[in-house]
């Protein structure tokens, strides 16, 4: 018999992804967030963040001209984007 404080493996390991889905989730909407505000209204009206994994941020774009304007930032708009972040986990952002 269990007692008030004993878990089985099985448990545990489910408690550990759930709480690792949710950890992943809260960062990708610090991520997006930040983006957002880094790149200004008009560029997020402009822009769509399809997601963020390992660390890079998949951006889509409406034009071709954004994509080189953006491309041409890219660097800079990384380093701003960690800065607001609580910890720097953003390593690359992909255009499409």
């Amino acid at each position: 018999m269990k007692g008030p404080h004993e878990y089985s493996l099985q448990d545990l390991l489910k408690t550990v992804y759930k709480q690792v889905d949710v950890a992943e989730a809260l960062v990708e909407q610090e991520v997006i967030a930040a983006y957002n505000d880094v790149v200004g209204e008009l560029i997020s009206k402009l822009t769509r963040t399809a997601s963020f994994r390992n660390g890079v941020l998949r951006v889509q774009l409406s034009s071709a001209a954004l994509r080189q304007e953006l491309s041409m930032r890219k660097q800079s708009l990384i380093e701003k984007i960690n800065e607001k972040l609580s910890e720097p986990v953003l390593k690359d952002m992909t255009y499409c």
